[in-house]
């Protein structure tokens, strides 16, 4: 049975979060969504670390689920 892979997302904002950069680099997955989340905190310091102190620095972890002939299409 094949697993659905788990991706984390991080951007660094603004802090009026009008402009974002996507600052997800690793293309590390995991099996298991909260092995994903129990990382969040550490990358989002390690990225931080490297950033001004005003950037506001956020995550999700999401699911990688592939688009197919009935999704519609974005633009």
């Amino acid at each position: 049975m094949k697993a659905v892979l788990v991706a984390m997302h991080l951007v660094a904002c603004q802090p009026d979060l009008l402009i974002c950069e996507d600052m997800s680099t690793v293309s590390k997955r995991w099996e298991d969504i909260q092995a994903c989340r129990d990382e969040r905190k550490l990358a989002m310091a390690r990225v931080k670390e490297a950033l001004p102190p005003w950037a506001v620095v956020m995550s999700r972890c999401r699911y990688l689920i592939g688009r197919d002939r009935r999704s519609l299409p974005l633009f």
